[in-house]
């Protein structure tokens, strides 16, 4: 499907030739590189380990499992015109959602040009693997992380991408159990157990926290309750908001934790959909409970001052 290599072209850093692919897609106009990297490149990364890894950042196990998933397919020998993934492509862009989307929208190509039933039957196991594995997986907190960004084309972007994911998941047979990253996933560590830099790495690692912190979030954080917010990585800023204010911080915590559970709860495939909202719902009532059982001078979070 030429509309899935578009819109994953579509969140790369922007070029000259995405104002004719956004037009085409019925997009608004595409905003300059600026708005790009506000929006896409530092704080809504395109890449699934993010998303699907414990560690919450590129790499690791996530990655190693699409690119088995690429060199099992032979993607190298047998890769479409224009999916960015021939021979000697960049392991960089493995687990990337443009090269993704590329992906599976050469899997459709080459199923519906394949003559033979038994390869063809193959060819769409692969297409419902890499949907529900490595796409599926983490659209769906993805996705939900550009509602209210404020910028029309990556809303718009994503509301469309969404859609045309959901098209192409209507003439598949899914799996009845859930992603292997998602059945694999520890929750959200307990500082009083395993210490606030565990804590800290586990708040923002999504698939163990079950939301999605952006630096925006950290913003609202110290706008909402008075706390300084101070410039640097959000390990840095989570840790200097512990250290002011524990108790309330955590309490912002388990609002935004519930907020995520009720916006990716009607998200995506159900099944998928249900697990993020649990997650989050999971991480939210262990930061309730971290608040209430805090107080800001005397009993800090764990770990994460001094």
């Amino acid at each position: 499907m030429e509309l899935l290599r578009a819109l994953g072209s579509l969140i790369e850093v922007p070029a000259p030739q995405h104002a004719r692919i956004a037009a085409a897609a019925g997009l608004p106009e595409v905003p300059g590189p600026d708005v790009h990297g506000t929006v896409v490149e530092f704080q809504r990364y395109p890449y699934a380990s993010v998303y699907l890894g414990p560690e919450g950042m590129m790499g690791g196990d996530a990655r190693d499992r699409i690119a088995g998933f690429r060199r099992a397919l032979g993607v190298a020998d047998r890769a479409a015109p224009g999916d960015g993934h021939g021979p000697g492509h960049s392991l960089a862009g493995t687990d990337h959602l443009a090269s993704l989307l590329a992906l599976l929208g050469s899997l459709e190509q080459w199923r519906a040009e394949e003559p033979h039933p038994a390869r063809a039957a193959l060819l769409e196991e692969a297409r419902v693997t890499l949907y529900w594995e490595h796409l599926a997986s983490w659209m769906v907190p993805y996705l939900t992380a550009f509602g209210g960004c404020g910028e029309p084309f990556y809303e718009a972007w994503a509301s469309l991408l969404d859609e045309v994911l959901a098209e192409v998941a209507e003439g598949m047979e899914l799996p009845d159990f859930l992603p292997r990253a998602l059945r694999d996933a520890p929750a959200l560590a307990d500082p009083r157990d395993e210490g606030g830099a565990a804590f800290i790495a586990s708040l923002l690692a999504p698939v163990r926290s079950g939301m999605i912190l952006l630096r925006d979030d950290l913003v609202r954080l110290g706008e909402h309750t008075g706390m300084a917010c101070r410039a640097g990585e959000r390990r840095y800023v989570l840790g200097e908001y512990f250290a002011q204010d524990p108790g309330t911080a955590l309490g912002w915590l388990s609002g935004h934790a519930a907020e995520w559970a009720r916006r990716v709860a009607p998200a995506g495939p159900p099944r998928v959909a249900q697990w993020w909202a649990w997650r989050a719902g999971e991480s939210g009532a262990l930061l309730a409970d971290l608040a209430t059982g805090v107080d800001s001078a005397a009993n800090p979070v764990p770990g994460t001052v001094g």
